[in-house]
This record gives structure tokens, C-alpha cells and sequence, in this order.
């Protein structure tokens, strides 16, 4: 199988991200309901939903760059006075 563009993995690999996500929420969701899982492990369900749809918009939409500061060195200040 041939693909069209080189964007087409990524843009499955996160749709595949995305619903697996969502399937955990529901299926966690449904079982704390009918109470077959405590609290403690819907939470744990939760985090790692989370943690896919993060990984699902970075597949997507690529990794932000975190910004650094700059340095606050006085040193690198031009307002010295002569």
C-alpha cells in the first residue's frame, strides 16, 4: 500500500492515539459506574488517557519547543554608564 503524503503516519498514528484514548475513558467510565473499579483505579484510567492525547496532539501537531530564558546576567545589559 502506498501512501500520498508523508503526513498520512502521523496523522494516523494520532487519529489511532486519539481513540484509543477515548475507548479507555469509556470502558473506565462504565466499569467505576457499575462500581467494578475503585475510584483509585478510574484515576490511573484517567492519567493515562491523558497521557495518550498528549502524545496524540504531539504525533499530530509536532513537539513545542519550550522556550528558555535568557540569561539575567547584568553583565549582558547595554545600560552601563560611563
Amino acid at each position: 500500500m502506498t501512501t500520498g503524503t508523508p503526513g498520512w503516519g502521523r496523522r494516523w498514528g494520532a487519529i489511532v492515539l486519539f481513540r484509543l484514548a477515548g475507548a479507555i475513558l469509556r470502558g473506565a467510565t462504565a466499569l467505576h459506574l457499575r462500581r467494578a473499579i475503585p475510584t483509585a483505579s478510574l484515576r490511573a484510567a484517567l492519567s493515562a488517557a491523558s497521557w495518550l492525547q498528549r502524545a496524540g496532539a504531539v504525533v499530530a501537531l509536532g513537539a513545542r519547543s519550550r522556550q528558555t530564558s535568557k540569561s539575567t546576567n547584568r553583565d549582558n545589559h547595554d545600560d552601563r554608564t560611563v
